[in-house]
Formats: C-alpha cells, sequence, structure tokens
C-alpha cells in the first residue's frame, strides 16, 4: 500500500481539545486494554485544565522532558500519535523499571484503524527515535508492550526494538506482564545533532576523513583544502548545521561513551527555487545525505547504519515533507555502495560531477516514502 500523505509533527500548546479526542478515540479501541493504562472513563472525566497542561507539556513549547507527535491528514485530522517522555536515573519513576542511563520512553502510541498500515505509524516512530537520539546524553529509546500484544511487538521488532529481558507486573494484580524492548545505541555510541560550539571536534573529524585512503572518491574537498579554512569557517559550518541554528541542513555525529566522535553524516533540504542547489537542479522536495564516515575503528559495528537511520529519520520529519532522501556515490567506491544499498537506497539510474572530475562518476542512489 503507497502511503497516504501525512505530516508528523510536535503538538501545539493549544490543541488540547484534539489532544483530547484522539486520546479518547485510543482508549476505546478494542485492544486498549492491552496498550493503555487508563481506561476510557477516567479519561473523559478528566477537567479540561487536564488537557491543556498535558498538551502544553508535550508541546515544543515545554520543557524538553516530554514530546507529543502526531500524524495529521491532508484534511487536518489526526490519525495517530506517540508521546517520548525523557528519563535520567534521577527522575522519579512513572512506569516500569528506574532507568539506569539518560533514556526515552515512547508511549501513547496509536493510529486509528483507517490509517494502519499505511506508514503512519513508522513514521511517527521514525519522528519520535529522531527527536530521542537528538536529547543531550540520551542512550537508549526504550517502550513496553504487553505479552498479549503479538501485533504491537512485531511491528517494534520490525522497526529495530528488541526485547531486553527486563519485564512488570501490568497495574492492578491481573498477573500479566509488560516486556520491555529497547533500541540500543550502535557500539556503545551515541548518534546526536552537532551543537554550535563544537566547530573544534567537527573539524577534527573533517580533517580525518579528509585522510582516509579513500577521501578522493568520497569528498569534494582535499585535506590540504580543509586544513587551511580559518576556525571561522569551522564555526559557521558547525553553526549551520546544529539543531540550535541549522534549518535546512543538519549533521549528526557518533559520540563514544567516552566522548570521541567516532562517525558523522550530514542532511541538507532541498526543494524546488528553494536555497542552494549543489548537486544540479532540485526538482522535487528531497533531502542529500553527504559527509558520510566512519572512523576505521568503529566500522562493521553498525555504526554507518545508526547515522543514515537517523539521518533518514530526519529528512521523514521535515515540514512541508519531502518525497525522497537521495545520495550520491562514486562508481568505484564498491564499499560505500554495498552500505547504501544495506540501508535501503536504490540507485536512480542517474549521474553527476560532485567531485567536479569532469565526468559524472557519481551514481545517484534514493530511498523514497
Amino acid at each position: 500500500m503507497n502511503p497516504a500523505p501525512r505530516t508528523v509533527r510536535a503538538v501545539r500548546p493549544d490543541e488540547w481539545e484534539e489532544a483530547r479526542e484522539l486520546r479518547l478515540a485510543a482508549l476505546l479501541d478494542p485492544v486498549a486494554h492491552l496498550a493503555f493504562l487508563e481506561a476510557h472513563e477516567d479519561a473523559v472525566a478528566r477537567p479540561d485544565e487536564v488537557w491543556r497542561e498535558r498538551t502544553a507539556a508535550a508541546s515544543e513549547a515545554g520543557e524538553g522532558r516530554v514530546r507529543q507527535f502526531v500524524a495529521e491528514a491532508g484534511d487536518g485530522r489526526w490519525v495517530g500519535s506517540v508521546t517520548v517522555l525523557v528519563e535520567r536515573p534521577e527522575d522519579e519513576v512513572r512506569f516500569g523499571e528506574p532507568a539506569k542511563v539518560p533514556q526515552t520512553h515512547l508511549v501513547g502510541v496509536y493510529v486509528r484503524p483507517e490509517a494502519r498500515g499505511d506508514g503512519t505509524a513508522g513514521a511517527l516512530f521514525r519522528a519520535a527515535v529522531a527527536w530521542s537520539w537528538s536529547v543531550p546524553g540520551v542512550r537508549r529509546v526504550r517502550l513496553y508492550v504487553h505479552e498479549e500484544n503479538a501485533r504491537a511487538a512485531a511491528f517494534y521488532r520490525r522497526f529495530g526494538f528488541v526485547p531486553s529481558g527486563e519485564r512488570v507486573p501490568v497495574p492492578g494484580g491481573s498477573g500479566a506482564y509488560e516486556e520491555e524492548y529497547e533500541l540500543p545505541p550502535v557500539a556503545g555510541c551515541v548518534v546526536r545533532p552537532v551543537r554550535s560550539g563544537e566547530w573544534e571536534a567537527v573539524r577534527e573529524l573533517r580533517l580525518a576523513a579528509l585522510r582516509d585512503p579513500v577521501a578522493a572518491l568520497a569528498f569534494v574537498e582535499s585535506y590540504e583544502e580543509a586544513a587551511a579554512r580559518p576556525d571561522a569557517f569551522w564555526r559557521e559550518r558547525a553553526e549551520g548545521g546544529s539543531e540550535d541554528r541549522g534549518t535546512w541542513i543538519r549533521q549528526f555525529v557518533a559520540e563514544a561513551a567516552d566522548g570521541r566522535w567516532v562517525g558523522t553524516a550530514t542532511v541538507l533540504v532541498e526543494r524546488p527555487g528553494e536555497g542552494p542547489a549543489p548537486f544540479g537542479e532540485v526538482t522535487e522536495a528531497q533531502t542529500d545525505v553527504v559527509g558520510v564516515y566512519v572512523r576505521p575503528e568503529a566500522r562493521g559495528s553498525g555504526l554507518v547504519d545508526a547515522l543514515l537511520r537517523t539521518a533518514v529519520e530526519w529528512s521523514w520529519a521535515q515540514e512541508p515533507p519531502v518525497g525522497r532522501v537521495r545520495l550520491f556515490v562514486n562508481e568505484d567506491n564498491g564499499r560505500a555502495e554495498a552500505v547504501y544499498r544495506r540501508s535501503g537506497f536504490v540507485p536512480t539510474g542517474g549521474r553527476a560531477d560532485t567531485l567536479g572530475s569532469g565526468e559524472a562518476r557519481d551514481l545517484e542512489y534514493e530511498l523514497r516514502r
């Protein structure tokens, strides 16, 4: 089934009535008793002020401890939702095992029956996971699923979640259990956006990438050119690719437990007639993944897949939506081609001269919604 046109976005502070309506619809679902901890009757009885406070806290105007994402159909109707809670070891436990590391917890997952199977749930999860990894310090993403909710468990597994081995009793004394699933960072790393003040780390990793034996196949500039750039250039680059300031560009890095950066990927948002078009005419809304690099010691760990997954998740979360994610790979770079194919990218047949060699030797790959 082709995905229906949906916009996935964070709730806005004043949308409490829509948030309430969707929550009440979720609690009327036939499997609500397996998925939610409150009853429809309890939710209906809550005063308006509770819904106002809940929605405001979960919006981008909140304190950043919770974020609710909704899938909005073309007519403005909400057809799905997921909420992300930020949990740290020092926090009060809301549900489940206490956090041992900074993490996020996905709750309140719901898609209306008419939107199931059309990609809406996946789009919501991509937005939730992308936001999770953008929260400073977060080491994993978790959720709980009722032991009898096989449909939900199958979806979570397809998305990359795995059972952690932990489980907790369902409140109420029924004897049933909720099983914990987790999406851990790869190779002990956290994938996150750069921050505006991290220009020195941005420069160091870029220079390391340009010293790679296949740098000539993968990057537009040479090591000598990059090394000669002034500090102001790197400050501007880090700021432009950060979550603090960046709008049409986002650089993601893989940060090891000791704080060292071991990989990176950058995403450019391209729309027809808007902004720069470094790789030729832009005919549709899309993102371009560039500057992909993983240090030799971290290769083979799945880290590049995690970087690409994060880049794609961020791409699908753009508003207005983009229709595809693309990248270019040199025809002689078979190792990179294999990585991109493994992540779902396919060749379009297009070619470009991204390196300025005078020959169109760079193959275009794309991933569509």
